[in-house]
């Protein structure tokens, strides 16, 4: 049963060692997590129960973070929650894509779970 108090974060990572990172650090936040382990499933989720933010790793099997965050922003549903983008890679390009379809932040990894829950708590305190 989840906490209505808790804000709600949907995770999307396919590697469970990340996935598991990002569920303790933000569960130690205070934040109620919901798991996902490629885009598909996370837009699946994200329009069964919207939550206040959604974290998408960029390099996931079937449809990529990328993907996934242009379709939650076409959906008018889905369009208003604040995504922050993974990624492994830290090229330029990925950057500007994640930003020009509207992620909130991008974050190459490693990152330091501090400056996540830093973040998380920055963009949630706008919303």
């Amino acid at each position: 049963m989840s906490d209505p108090n808790l804000q709600k974060i949907l995770i999307a990572d396919d590697e469970v060692f990340m996935l598991r990172l990002l569920e303790m650090t933000l569960k130690k936040g205070g934040y109620e997590v919901i798991s996902c382990r490629d885009g598909n499933e996370a837009l699946a989720a994200a329009l069964a129960a919207p939550p206040n933010l959604i974290v998408l790793d960029v390099l996931m099997p079937g449809l990529d973070g990328l993907g996934a965050l242009k379709q939650l922003k076409e959906n008018p549903a889905t369009k208003k929650i604040p995504v922050i983008v993974l990624s492994g890679k830290g090229h330029a390009l990925t950057r500007v894509e994640a930003e020009r379809a509207g992620a909130v932040l991008f974050l190459s990894k490693p990152f330091s779970p501090n400056q996540l829950l830093g973040e998380v708590k920055k963009i949630l305190e706008l919303k």
